[in-house]
């Protein structure tokens, strides 16, 4: 269908709209035209009249990178004019060695874990990314108990931006129907089954421009709950575009982004401390002062770290059946999955996040959250795991 004006797109916005976007179906020009018996605009296909081509997609810009000069300034106001000194023969290289990642990621962020620094060096050498260029970060949250801090834990996030950066190295891609937005109702039905009111859903489509492959992506963010970065203008609904773009790109190019890795928006990453919204067994924590904020991370809830001690971890905890998941047409080991979770580096938090993709509800215990996968969604959440625990191994 033609895409009208109305409350919410004027007619200067179709305009716009003209100019950066173009027919899905031929790739020809859009163009707006005039409904005079619903006297309202409409942009569609330029040959709508005799063809009546639905949809529209726009191409994938190439990321944009700041030149030298100001990531020069930027490093400098971070680190100081000796450390922006000591690291200027790695500004703009996208060919680091681990050695070079690492220590370029020591020099950023040196009360940094050994095992998270040689995790994201890795990731840096293998994916052609920069810590440099906002590719890549590491972010120290501070864990609570009882309002008590009892131990700090680092995640490492990428941007968002180098999500597109890797996909557009070797592929063209377009984004189709004015994607990322927010997902109608009838979307939610048809993709999810149903309408969830507790969440702000956002959908993702795209096109591969070489092979016309499709990929639809689904992202969600608690209603209730306030983003990371809302002081600099983030919003939940933003939130879940970026979830939703990143499960597009790695459904259209699988294989090709690294896993088991945050995503969020650059512009709203800083590299103080924050403070774990939830303590040990889901406690709520008060805000802190200088510690932090009892802010969200952009891609979800910050892990939460199992404590106590026996130290077992996320799925061992949440498990009292046995040693199998048994589902309708499927079992899972337990065991398997609790050492692949141990390998993973998994907390409970990011077990759960990797769930949702399976658009089920992720509450309860990990045993009972499984027991609520179809057969097809329980292989392919084991190959997944497979997948991941294979990739590891070889870049180790």
């Amino acid at each position: 269908m033609p895409i009208y004006e109305d409350e919410t797109t004027t007619r200067e916005q179709l305009q716009e709209l003209r100019k950066k976007n173009r027919c899905k179906e031929c790739g020809g020009r859009m163009d707006v035209f005039m409904d005079f018996d619903r006297g309202k605009a409409y942009l569609a296909c330029g040959d709508w009249k005799r063809t009546q081509h639905e949809g529209i997609e726009r191409e994938a810009p190439l990321p944009f990178e700041p030149n030298i000069l100001t990531r020069r300034k930027d490093v400098e106001e971070q680190l100081g004019k000796q450390k922006a000194t000591a690291l200027e023969r790695y500004e703009g290289v996208v060919s680091l060695t681990k050695t070079e990642a690492m220590e370029i990621l020591k020099t950023i962020w040196p009360q940094a874990p050994e095992i998270e620094v040689l995790r994201a060096g890795i990731i840096c050498h293998q994916y052609g990314l920069n810590p440099l260029m906002k590719h890549i970060f590491l972010i120290p949250f501070k864990r609570r108990k009882e309002g008590k801090v009892v131990g700090e834990d680092w995640a490492i996030v990428q941007g968002i931006g180098s999500n597109r950066l890797i996909a557009r190295r070797h592929h063209n891609y377009s984004y189709l129907d004015l994607t990322p937005r927010r997902m109608t109702e009838e979307e939610q039905v048809k993709i999810n089954g149903e309408v969830d009111d507790t969440k702000i859903w956002a959908l993702t489509l795209l096109k591969d421009m070489e092979t016309g492959a499709e990929a639809i992506g689904v992202g969600s963010w608690p209603i209730d709950e306030v983003p990371y970065g809302t002081e600099k203008g983030n919003t939940k609904l933003n939130m879940a575009c970026i979830r939703s773009e990143r499960e597009a790109i790695d459904r259209l190019y699988p294989a090709e982004m690294p896993h088991g890795v945050e995503v969020m928006e650059e512009k709203y990453i800083d590299v103080e401390y924050h403070i774990d919204k939830t303590g040990v067994g889901g406690e709520k924590v008060a805000a802190g002062t200088n510690e932090g904020k009892a802010k969200t991370m952009a891609t979800g809830t910050p892990p939460t770290q199992e404590t106590g001690k026996s130290q077992k971890s996320a799925v061992a905890l949440a498990a009292a059946e046995g040693d199998k998941i048994v589902g309708e047409g499927f079992s899972i080991d337990l065991t398997w999955l609790n050492e692949s979770v141990k390998t993973l580096k998994w907390s409970e938090v990011a077990l759960r996040t990797f769930l949702s993709r399976y658009n089920i509800d992720t509450k309860g215990t990990i045993p009972d959250v499984l027991k609520k996968l179809t057969r097809e969604k329980a292989e392919n959440f084991t190959n997944e795991i497979t997948s991941r625990l294979e990739k590891q191994q070889k870049l180790l």
